[in-house]
């Protein structure tokens, strides 16, 4: 609300110091309250940035996933990127595997079932990872949710992150409904295994009550979403901008 009153331009460390500073203070003490391990905080060795939507953070994710894979197998190979949820999972993952130039058909929303609580079956997952390899094609991202839109479900981390890993996929992890249940401490099992994905989405808008657009994302590696993000223009080089960028890794 104070950023929106006084028309605070946060784009950068040098066009507003104490705002982005401030960001960084703000991030880590929700962090802390949610226990996140120091790998997402500024604190330890990364750390996050505040976002309008989970929109505009998963655009970013899996842009910085895409760029990541396909480094290593060639841009001509896009058609071939695989993207993992839920029939549980937010739309907003096709929509966003669209923005980014995954194929619409290249998304499997994999079935949930009511004995397992609609949460996502990491062995699933796997026998359909294992598929589509074998058809040639290269998994990339998974989307495991903390809150379902639907049914609240909540998938199990650890395990659906072990099989991510296996494979080289990027986990983001969406917790935008229910995720500021997990401060209190018979919540926190919902979030446990965190540490093995690549990025998290809380929206405080929901149960925190703040103003609509307030998306915190913690990221373990930030320097993958600047790398797929930043321009280089000479207007935005300047000696105070640099040094930000080496403190904070980005």
């Amino acid at each position: 609300m104070l950023t929106t009153c006084f028309n605070v331009v946060g784009f950068n460390w040098m066009a507003s110091p104490a705002a982005t500073e401030l960001e960084t203070i703000v991030m880590d003490w929700l962090g802390d309250m949610l226990k996140l391990p120091n790998s997402f905080l500024f604190s330890g060795t990364d750390g996050g940035v505040l976002h309008g939507s989970t929109h505009e953070s998963v655009v970013c994710t899996m842009a910085s996933a895409r760029d990541q894979i396909l480094s290593r197998i060639g841009e001509e190979n896009i058609g071939k990127l695989v993207a993992y949820g839920s029939d549980q999972t937010h739309s907003v993952i096709q929509k966003v595997s669209q923005i980014v130039g995954i194929p619409s058909k290249n998304f499997r929303a994999i079935e949930t079932t009511i004995s397992s609580s609609f949460t996502l079956s990491p062995e699933t997952l796997r026998l359909t990872v294992c598929s589509d390899m074998e058809a040639g094609l290269v998994p990339f991202y998974l989307w495991a949710t903390v809150g379902t839109t639907a049914t609240t479900a909540a998938d199990p981390l650890g395990p659906l992150c072990n099989v991510a890993k296996d494979y080289g996929m990027w986990v983001h992890v969406d917790a935008a409904y229910a995720g500021s249940a997990c401060i209190c401490p018979e919540f926190r099992q919902y979030i446990d295994g965190i540490e093995g994905a690549n990025s998290f989405t809380l929206n405080a808008q929901k149960w925190f009550f703040t103003a609509l657009d307030c998306c915190r994302l913690w990221v373990k590696n930030p320097s993958a979403l600047t790398k797929s993000m930043s321009t280089d223009l000479e207007v935005l080089r300047n000696k105070a901008s640099e040094w930000w960028t080496s403190k904070i890794g980005k």
